[in-house]
């Protein structure tokens, strides 16, 4: 019973985002904005608004970006700034109805990668360096992950992250939806878990000294601590 009122709080919640991208017939939808930043990047971070994030590691030297525009009339304004060695993909919105950008972005895979969005799945996959995902209503999908560190939260949407090595520090975090973890089982972990509606399942070893540590919290929401 509980699991059906959170998966049905979440879907109803996500629809109404998705919804979004789909008010009024005339939302204008260009091919994507595809360009390669050859400059030496360590840290990218996308700040999205309403559209879906992609991010994935690769053997590439170079960032590889596509940019799909959606908008009613005028279309955001899209911007890509290197700093340092941090790139920053952003961009601003004229007050219209439909307006947003969904990213695809292919990365080295040791880049730190922290991800921002108001309304829209993000998913990650094949990383290695340090990651941040955060989304007001959406679906976080990590798959694939050898990060050191992990920080994933989601007001309105499930999380699902799955890693190829132990990592050092995981947290994951909903308001309404469910969490899933997956980690080597061959390492042990320190484990928080919270929820207040909702059951914690872990079968990974557990050990409180553990240098590996993973924290998970679901106001709604069941949490599941496994195996990969």
């Amino acid at each position: 019973m509980v699991a059906a009122l959170g998966a049905l709080a979440v879907s109803l919640l996500l629809a109404g985002c998705g919804g979004l991208s789909q008010i009024g017939a005339g939302a204008h939808n260009p091919p994507p904005q595809v360009f390669t930043v050859t400059a030496r990047v360590t840290t990218l971070v996308i700040k999205g608004g309403a559209g879906n994030i992609d991010v994935t590691g690769s053997g590439r030297g170079t960032v590889s970006v596509s940019q799909q525009l959606s908008y009613t009339k005028s279309a955001p304004a899209a911007a890509h700034v290197v700093s340092g060695t941090t790139l920053t993909l952003s961009y601003t919105c004229p007050s219209e109805i439909v307006c947003g950008v969904s990213y695809n972005v292919q990365v080295p895979q040791g880049v730190a990668v922290q991800v921002s969005s108001a309304a829209g799945a993000i998913t990650l996959t094949g990383l290695a360096g340090p990651v941040s995902a955060q989304t007001s209503a959406g679906l976080i999908t990590a798959t694939g992950l050898s990060s050191p560190t992990a920080s994933l939260k989601s007001n309105a949407g499930g999380i699902d992250a799955t890693f190829t090595a132990a990592p050092a520090s995981v947290h994951a975090s909903t308001n309404v939806g469910p969490i899933s973890i997956s980690v080597p089982g061959s390492a042990s972990y320190a484990i928080d878990t919270h929820t207040y509606v909702g059951s914690s399942t872990v079968t990974v070893p557990k050990n409180p000294a553990s240098q590996h540590a993973i924290s998970a919290s679901s106001d709604l929401g069941s949490i599941t601590i496994s195996p990969s």
